[in-house]
């Protein structure tokens, strides 16, 4: 094998989740969120799970691919395919861990975003591909 094209050491990205807060809230809307709250907050407690707001999309990944290997990136929704595409296309910054990738990065992540129905898959692509440069 040549040298390498991607290498990926212990990789991960964490988000926070935000709860949606409402625009207008009546008096009983607010006291039940505070009593519902509460009774979260003693459900974690007896239970020892703490209420976090952070979770992990990717964690501890690792990986290497040579120059002229073919990758497919495969798993079920919500696995963190894209959330791995965008670390390597350097959309976000990581967390944890370091990505490097040795040559030209473009991104066509969003797939329904730009592609006309009337052409095939790699014509699609192409397109994109000489849109983006």
């Amino acid at each position: 094998m040549g040298h390498l094209a991607i290498r990926v050491d212990g990789l991960g990205k964490q988000y926070r989740i935000q709860a949606v807060h409402q625009r207008y809230k009546t008096f009983r809307d607010s006291l039940m969120g505070a009593v519902r709250a509460s009774a979260r907050a003693f459900a974690a407690t007896s239970t020892g799970q703490g209420g976090s707001e952070m979770i992990w999309a990717l964690r501890d990944v690792s990986f290497e691919v040579g120059s002229g290997e073919v990758v497919g990136v495969i798993g079920l929704n919500g696995a963190g395919k894209s959330t791995l595409l965008r670390l390597l296309a350097r959309i976000t910054e990581p967390t944890a861990g370091s990505g490097d990738v040795h040559g030209r990065v473009g991104s066509l992540l969003e797939v329904g975003t730009g592609f006309h129905q009337e052409l095939t898959g790699p014509e699609n692509v192409y397109l994109s591909g000489v849109t983006l440069g």
